[in-house]
């Protein structure tokens, strides 16, 4: 079967804009309102390229022994930006969080087709069955992790509550600190997610679905065959085609 490289690098920026944000009359004694958290996925639709032969796709690949006729690229980033407030209502100076907002991006996905199975139509679409797998598996990802992110930050940014500070030099150094609290959470799920990202891509490149792959054109014929891996997980691949 065609092996497929993945970049599998989670980036997690933290942006904090510490600009202070005047709010109502409030303080840590009252609580302060809860911040707005927000999460989003993004990413672009799977580019294709066939321009490249199987010795370059080889080098691209950099794996030892492999061979492949197709490869998937892509990664997945997270990215985070954090805003607090801060009240001095002659009391005390109470700082809390404003606004969160995590991104979950899918980068630069490709599929790469070796150019040698343009005039092989069987070979050809079995290799693009199999990588484009791949790519709904990155995109199942995102959307089932999406609103895990969500009730983890939730939970983070109410656990953070609002913190007094002596000082209004002390406010940008609470703020910060808060937001690494948060930061926490988002490391913890970005490390599941990439774990069941994992998961999936090593079932679907299972020696049984090298086996099906090296029989399935024997006939010249691919028929329904489908990547073994769509048994058990039949939601990746209700669309095998072009996105």
């Amino acid at each position: 079967m065609p092996p497929r490289i993945l970049i599998l690098m989670l980036a997690l920026p933290l942006f904090c804009a510490v600009g202070p944000v005047q709010a109502a009359a409030q303080s840590c004694s009252t609580r302060p309102p809860p911040p707005t958290v927000t999460v989003r996925t993004a990413g672009t639709d799977v580019l294709a390229s066939e321009d490249l032969s199987f010795s370059e796709l080889t080098r691209l690949f950099r794996k030892p022994g492999a061979h492949p006729a197709g490869l998937y690229t892509g990664a997945i980033a997270v990215g985070q930006s954090a805003r607090y407030r801060w009240v001095n209502d002659g009391r005390e100076i109470c700082v809390s969080m404003d606004t969160i907002e995590v991104t979950l991006t899918l980068t630069e996905p490709k599929i790469y087709i070796g150019r040698e199975l343009a005039d092989d139509a069987c070979a050809r679409e079995s290799v693009w069955r199999h990588e484009i797998v791949h790519y709904r598996i990155d995109q199942d990802v995102l959307q089932r992790f999406a609103p895990i992110m969500q009730r983890a930050v939730e939970f983070a940014a109410k656990q953070t509550g609002g913190q007094v500070a002596r000082r209004e030099a002390d406010v940008t150094r609470i703020g910060e600190r808060m937001a690494r609290a948060v930061r926490q959470h988002v490391d913890r799920v970005s490390r599941d997610m990439q774990s069941d990202r994992d998961s999936l891509h090593d079932r679907l490149d299972s020696r049984e679905e090298y086996a099906r792959t090296s029989a399935v054109c024997s006939r010249g014929d691919l028929g329904n065959s489908r990547p073994v891996l769509c048994a058990s997980e039949p939601h990746l691949c209700t669309n095998l085609e072009k996105p």
